[in-house]
This record gives structure tokens, C-alpha cells and sequence, in this order.
């Protein structure tokens, strides 16, 4: 009896705490499908929507303004969507606004294929619709972003960095003789080393890189506006965190190493996204044949 009690109370306080409403953006349609369902949450007086680094919320799509349109906060709830004088201009339910109010379950175009729905929700279905976009675009094992979101973000980062002439590097590695972890210790053991290399190399990066499984025992790790020193400096933290951390399983204790390839995009290096990603696989497997445990680049390897 008294655990029924308990759990009546319980719900009780979870659908109490759930009438707390907020204002959300949603994206339900972008030109990168990684990005649908991203939820940004309007908490200021005034929400910037654009391509430019200083929009609060940024969007990278064909036709949109650097800051092309804004949310503002009216005060009881209300808010109103302004245009910024867009070159494309914005839409409020298919008609062309200036300035309009906006109401729960509102959709608002900019761009070619951008479309936000404004949403009034409280916290259970945030938290829902945050599981929802977590699913979709992360490893479900080590918990971190998954191929398909890593590259669609590489592509945009990529043509970013070509046209403001920004260095970037990629950094993929994989673990070292990872078969034989699976055949001597079991694939469970598998699993725990590839959870816990995400964690360590997590910890290494910065909080603007993007840290991804790639696939397998494969990781892609993208270094936002770092040159090929900066980079290889990077690959070699990371290296050096998996090779002096313990790994235990089930109290047996496993080496484990990672090998790294690392590749620079500055000026005009690469055509293609694909191209950068190729390069640096093809220093990881150099690194591999150079005996694994280490960091090969451009500038390590020659050509």
C-alpha cells in the first residue's frame, strides 16, 4: 500500500513540475537532416535568427541573411517575429511577414529549406523531444555524435572555412588491434574500451571540437579554426590520454592504444569535404603501418 502511495506522489510531482512552460524554435526542416529536431529555447528578450556568428540562433542554408530575421520576448507569454530586412525575406504559415505575433504551433520559414516551428512546452515534453533528436544523432554506445551528423556538420564547417579562409582540421583514429580485444576478452570488453576512449579523448578536446564514432572502432574528431600544428599537438593529447589510462574489465586489465592521421584544410587544399576525410584516413592507416600507438600527418609523413 505504501508503495502505491509513494508512486501517486511521484507522478504528482512530475506532472507539477511539468506545467512550468517555455517558448521553443524547432527545426523541422533543414538542409542538413542532422539538424531536424534541434530545440533552441527562447529565455532573452530577443532571439536573432541568421548566418552571422553573432545570431543567437545560427543557420547555415541557402538565401538566409547574415541576420535575417528576430524573435522578441513582449512580456506574458507573448512574442512577435520581425524580419531584418532579409534579402528573401520570412514567412509566418506561407505568407511573407514583416512583423508578426506568433502563436503555439506557428511555422516560420527563411531560407530555401529552413522551416521552425514555434512551440509553447513544458518540461516533460521538452525532455521528450530532446530524446527524440539525441537518438537521432548520437551513438547509442559511447554516447557520442554519430557518423551521419558528423559528416553533414564537416560539410557545412567545410565550406565555411573554404570561404572565410579559416584553417580546419580532421582527426581520425581508430583502436589498435581492436579484433584481438574482441577475440581474447569478449565483445562486451569491446564495448567498454570503445565507451571509455570516448570519455577520455572528451575530456581531452575542446568543448567547440566535434568528437564522433565514425563507425566500428573508428573516431572522427573535427578541430574548429586549428592549423596543422595546433591539430597534430591535439592528436598527440589524445594518444597520450588512451595510452596511460587503465582499462579493467571484469578486473582484467587490457592495453589499449589508439593510432591517429590528422589533416589540414587552409585555403584551398581540398575541393570536397570527402577529400579532407580521405587524407586523414590515409595518415591513420600510415601511422598503423609505422607501428601503430602514434600521430602521422602531412607535415610528420612528407608526401
Amino acid at each position: 500500500m505504501s508503495d502505491e502511495k509513494t508512486a501517486v506522489h511521484s507522478v504528482s510531482d512530475l506532472l507539477s513540475s511539468a506545467q512550468q512552460q517555455s517558448a521553443y524554435l524547432i527545426v523541422i526542416s533543414a538542409k542538413s537532416a542532422a539538424g531536424i529536431g534541434r530545440m533552441f529555447k527562447l529565455d532573452r528578450s530577443e532571439t536573432v535568427l541568421g548566418r552571422s556568428t553573432e545570431a543567437q540562433f545560427q543557420v547555415e542554408d541557402d538565401g538566409i541573411s547574415r541576420k535575417h530575421a528576430k524573435v522578441v520576448a513582449l512580456g506574458d507569454g507573448r512574442f512577435q517575429l520581425m524580419d531584418l530586412g532579409s534579402t528573401n525575406g520570412t514567412y509566418l504559415n506561407g505568407l511573407r511577414v514583416n512583423t508578426a505575433p506568433l502563436y503555439d504551433g506557428d511555422k516560420i520559414q527563411i531560407g530555401s529549406n529552413t522551416v521552425l516551428k514555434f512551440s509553447i512546452q513544458d518540461q516533460l515534453e521538452e525532455q521528450y523531444q530532446r530524446s527524440i533528436y539525441e537518438s537521432a544523432t548520437r551513438d547509442g554506445l559511447t554516447r557520442l555524435y554519430n557518423k551521419k551528423y558528423f559528416t553533414e556538420t564537416l560539410r557545412k564547417e567545410f565550406a565555411y572555412c573554404l570561404r572565410h579562409r579559416v584553417a580546419l582540421s580532421l582527426v581520425m583514429f581508430d583502436v589498435d588491434h581492436f579484433k584481438k580485444i574482441n577475440d581474447v576478452y569478449g565483445h562486451p570488453a569491446g564495448d567498454y574500451v570503445l565507451a571509455r576512449i570516448a570519455q577520455r579523448v572528451g575530456d581531452t578536446v575542446r568543448t567547440e571540437d566535434l568528437l564522433a564514432r565514425y563507425g566500428g572502432e573508428e573516431f572522427a574528431l573535427m578541430l574548429r579554426e586549428s592549423a596543422e600544428e595546433q591539430a597534430l599537438s591535439c592528436a598527440e593529447r589524445c594518444r597520450q590520454a588512451v595510452d596511460r589510462s587503465d582499462f579493467i574489465f571484469s578486473g582484467t586489465p587490457i592495453k589499449v592504444s589508439i593510432s591517429l592521421g590528422v589533416a589540414t584544410l587552409l585555403d584551398s587544399d581540398f575541393a570536397q569535404p570527402e577529400d579532407l576525410l580521405a587524407s586523414a584516413d590515409k595518415y591513420l592507416y600510415r601511422a598503423k603501418r609505422a607501428g601503430r600507438n602514434r600521430v602521422d600527418a602531412k607535415a610528420v609523413s612528407g608526401p
